[in-house]
This record gives structure tokens, C-alpha cells and sequence, in this order.
């Protein structure tokens, strides 16, 4: 079976919110909207790596803001929220947008949790993740990759 390259549930603009207190705000919109977890990753700190919920059968992304992400808070200078977008060819898109005057703000790679994906940040100032999935992935394998990836980044 070949894997999809927009996963199933996913179609459109996704949102993806960067929220110091991730932790905090999922049991929030768990709270207040009904979200519901469909994905986690926790990293070695405690901070919440990625999200991914869904409210209203409306998938939104979140993660704790790192030197390695365009995004922050909304208390600082970088930008609180990413379009994250599933295309049939990232590369081929990502192409495109830079064509039309996006500025690369991370290449197109192959990702520990099963996407190529870069992002880029618009004319305006916003960024924009662009993705296709290459694996489908279990939680469980994705946070043994995560590990694996964090053990050799502090050896």
C-alpha cells in the first residue's frame, strides 16, 4: 500500500499554534472546545515538541516555541501561528512558493516523524510549513525516532 501524501483527515490550511505553555493549553482547548488529542510528542524538557488536535473535526497543530522554529509566543517578536499545509509535492510547491517571493526559512527535508516538509515565510510575514507525508507512522515509532534524534543531538 503506497503512503498519502496529505494523510487522511487533513485537507486545507492546517493551523499551527506556538504557545509557550502548550501543556497548559491543550487541557484548555480540551476544556473549553472539546479538542480532542489525536497526536503527541513530549520532548526531553518537558515542553511539548507537537501537537495535534482536533475540534469541531478541524485538525489545528501546537508546540512549544525553540530556537529551531520561525515561531514564538504571542508575547514576542516572531509570529505566534503557522500555516501548515499537505501538498501531493512538496518540493515541487515549495519551488513555487519561493518562485513567487516566499523566503526559505527552513529547507525541504525528510522528517524523523514521516513528512518531507520545509517552511517558508510569505511576503507579509507569515510562515507557512509545506509538507507531503512520506511513512505513516505509529505515535510509538515516531516518538522512538524523536529519542533517537535527541540522544544524538546532545552526544
Amino acid at each position: 500500500m503506497s503512503v498519502k501524501a496529505i494523510p487522511e483527515g487533513f485537507s486545507g490550511v492546517t493551523p499551527y499554534l506556538g504557545i509557550k505553555r502548550a501543556a497548559l493549553a491543550i487541557e484548555f482547548y480540551k476544556q473549553a472546545f472539546g479538542a480532542e488529542e489525536s497526536m503527541r510528542l513530549d520532548m526531553p524538557d518537558g515542553s511539548v515538541g507537537h501537537a495535534e488536535l482536533r475540534i469541531g473535526g478541524s485538525a489545528i497543530m501546537l508546540g512549544s516555541p525553540c530556537e529551531q522554529t520561525p515561531m514564538d509566543s504571542p508575547d514576542t517578536h516572531k509570529t505566534s501561528v503557522g500555516l501548515h499545509l499537505y501538498v501531493e509535492d512538496v518540493d515541487r510547491s515549495f519551488a513555487r512558493a519561493l518562485a513567487a517571493g516566499a523566503t526559505e526559512v527552513s529547507a525541504v527535508k525528510d522528517q524523523f516523524y514521516g513528512d518531507r516538509s520545509g517552511s517558508l515565510r510569505d511576503p507579509f510575514g507569515h510562515v507557512w510549513f509545506l509538507a507531503s507525508r512520506k511513512e505513516d507512522l505509529s505515535a510509538e515509532e515516531i516518538a522512538r525516532r524523536a529519542r533517537e534524534m535527541f540522544q544524538q543531538q546532545a552526544g
